[in-house]
This record gives C-alpha cells, sequence and structure tokens, in this order.
C-alpha cells in the first residue's frame, strides 16, 4: 500500500509554484520599466531630445530606396549642409515626391555621386552640395563616403533589420543616444567634462533639423572657426590640370545619370562670416567653382548669385538653423520650378 496518495506531478507543483516565479517576473520586469522611465525622464527634464546614430545600416537602407522608385527618385547628397540646410519636408510638400537625404557628414559627394552615375537602376533627380573644398582636395577614397558605398550591398538581412528596430527605439527614447550611455556619462564625470546636449538631431530619414539654443553657439562657432583654418592649411589642392581632370570626370558622372533620364543639380550652399572668409582664400570661387559651373553639364547654384538664396544667415558660420532651412528649401524649389529643373514632378506653385 502506498504510503503517500500524491502523484508525481502534483509533488512538482508543490516544488515549482507557478503564481511565485511569476509574480517575480512581473516584479523584476516592472523594476526595469521603472528604471528605463526614470532613467528616460531625467534626461527629458534636463532637456535632451531623441536622435538616431548615423551609421552605415541607416546610410544603406535609404541608398536602396533610390533605385525603387523608378525615375522618380530625389536623392540628396553632399555633406552635413546639406543634411541641415534642406528640409525633406518642405521638398516633399512642395513638389510632391520626399527626397533622400544620402548626403554623410564632413565626407565629399563625389563618391556617392559616382556610385549614382554608375548604377544603371538610377536615373532620378540629384541635388549635389558641393563646397570648394570637395572639389579640390587630392584625395577621397580613404573617407567614409566610400566605404560606406563599397559595403551597403553586403549588408545582410539580420543587420538590416536591426538597423530599423534600433533607429526606430532611438527616435522615440532619449536613453537610447550612445552618447547618454552609463559608461560614457560616468567617464565624462570623472573626467569633468561637461555632457552636451544634441543641438542637431537626426531623424530616420537622416535629416537633421538645428537649435541652436541648445548648445554654447560661441563656443560652437569658434570651435568651426579652428576647422575650417585647420582644414584650410592642411588640405593638399589639386594642381590646375589635374583639377580639369576632376571636373571632366564628374562631367562624366553627370551625363551618365543624364542619358537614363535623371538629372543632376549643383549647389553651393551658405556660408557666412569668418568661415566664409577662410574658404574664398583658401579655395578662390574663380579659380574653382566657376571653372567647375563653366565646363559641367547640369545646372549649378552658388547661393550668392540669387537674392533669394543669399540672405540667410548660418548661426555657425557654415549651417542654417530649422528656421532657416524651411525657408531656404522653399526658396530653392521656387528657383528650381522657375529653371523647369522639376518638369516631371508635381510641383505646386500655389505654395509660394
Amino acid at each position: 500500500m502506498p504510503l503517500s496518495t500524491f502523484s508525481s506531478n502534483q509533488r512538482i507543483r508543490q516544488n515549482f509554484p507557478r503564481p511565485v516565479w511569476l509574480r517575480t517576473w512581473l516584479l523584476v520586469m516592472a523594476l526595469v520599466l521603472v528604471c528605463l522611465g526614470g532613467w528616460e525622464s531625467f534626461w527629458r527634464m534636463h532637456g535632451y531630445i531623441p536622435t538616431v546614430e548615423d551609421d552605415l545600416g541607416l546610410w544603406a537602407a535609404i541608398r536602396r530606396q533610390a533605385n525603387q522608385q523608378e525615375g522618380e527618385s530625389v536623392a540628396l547628397i553632399g555633406s552635413s549642409r546639406i543634411q541641415l540646410g534642406l528640409n525633406p519636408d518642405v521638398f516633399a510638400r512642395t513638389t510632391g515626391v520626399r527626397p533622400l537625404m544620402l548626403a554623410i557628414d564632413g565626407n565629399s559627394p563625389l563618391p556617392v555621386l559616382q556610385n549614382l552615375a554608375e548604377d544603371p537602376k538610377f536615373s532620378g533627380l540629384v541635388i549635389c552640395g558641393l563646397t570648394p573644398q570637395w572639389l579640390a582636395e587630392s584625395k577621397t577614397s580613404k573617407r567614409r563616403a566610400a566605404k560606406w558605398i563599397r559595403k551597403y550591398r553586403r549588408q545582410k538581412w539580420s543587420s538590416r533589420l536591426e538597423t530599423q528596430l534600433s533607429a526606430g527605439i532611438q527616435q522615440l527614447f532619449v536613453f537610447r543616444f550612445p552618447g547618454l550611455s552609463p559608461a560614457r556619462v560616468w567617464r565624462r564625470l570623472i573626467n569633468n567634462e561637461r555632457l552636451k546636449k544634441v543641438y542637431a538631431p537626426m531623424r530616420m530619414d537622416r535629416y537633421r533639423s538645428a537649435d541652436y539654443s541648445r548648445t554654447d553657439l560661441s563656443r560652437l562657432k569658434e570651435a568651426r572657426e579652428k576647422r575650417s583654418r585647420q582644414l584650410a592649411s592642411t588640405t593638399i589642392s589639386l594642381a590646375p590640370e589635374a583639377f580639369k581632370e576632376r571636373v571632366e570626370q564628374v562631367h562624366r558622372w553627370v551625363e551618365s545619370i543624364e542619358h537614363r533620364g535623371g538629372q543632376v543639380v549643383f549647389i553651393r550652399m551658405p556660408s557666412t562670416g569668418t568661415i566664409r572668409e577662410i574658404e574664398e582664400a583658401a579655395w578662390p570661387r574663380h579659380r574653382y567653382w566657376d571653372v567647375f559651373a563653366a565646363r559641367i553639364h547640369g545646372l549649378t547654384i552658388h547661393f550668392e548669385d540669387y537674392a533669394v538664396l543669399s540672405s540667410f544667415p548660418c548661426p555657425d558660420g557654415s549651417h542654417l538653423d530649422a528656421d532657416g532651412a524651411i525657408l531656404f528649401s522653399e526658396a530653392l524649389v521656387k528657383l528650381f520650378q522657375d529653371k523647369k529643373l522639376l518638369l516631371g514632378y508635381a510641383l505646386d506653385s500655389s505654395d509660394y
């Protein structure tokens, strides 16, 4: 006769009471959410806002879109002046086409232009922000743009999914910004370094809206001017004959895009004050931009040549702020309309 009437299943349920484990997991989850919520609230109370970290994955996702719109894609290439200065929302509202931000901070647009020119699937409009430095510098291949172009085609599906999930979360939550990770915050506190707010947060479409009230503008401007002087003194510029060959190469890229039904427009974005003076001294307009504009097949727009584009101040000397970007974008699209550049797009002139 058995000493106990309990079955083995009953003994297991006694040893592992489900309600206790469930309550434990719920408590852990609640504590995690409370900690994350407190961390998020702390930074928001101190004026921090969400921003997406720029990387190869995000750029590659937008680059692939340029081949999926069958002739109606608009690619914005250049550096941070395009990222901060040309508002995609304004462009979409006034043309009916949302542009794709392929500009890369601190990088020449020429490798991206070459990539688009050599891609038989691309036949859209390229708006290229071009500074005299990018025209004149002798080496561009070692920069980030060239590396991203080489790698984006080999990106795995797992990496693509990870990019979308990560960027989506970063766009919603401040605490996902790498600069506010506990390890980095602790390191800055130990080294007695200031925690910097993001004054030009990036969206998932890679546009950056600049609010200079969120930073020490005088210090930022001083740093910009120092950096510009360094670039002017260290950049090795092409000799006249080599520069002419570069212009011819760009000309061939433009022709390749045009032969497929596309268009290319080059824009010299605004710079002001000391930075404009440094750029003009290092790369005189008559020696570089004017030579380029006279030879290139395609529209070239220098902001100083148009009253509607030349009156916008750059708070840091190099970039427009968010309000300036809206007005500049509206004026630029209107200029495109006047020059019949966007005949294939649904422009609405009633917006002006």
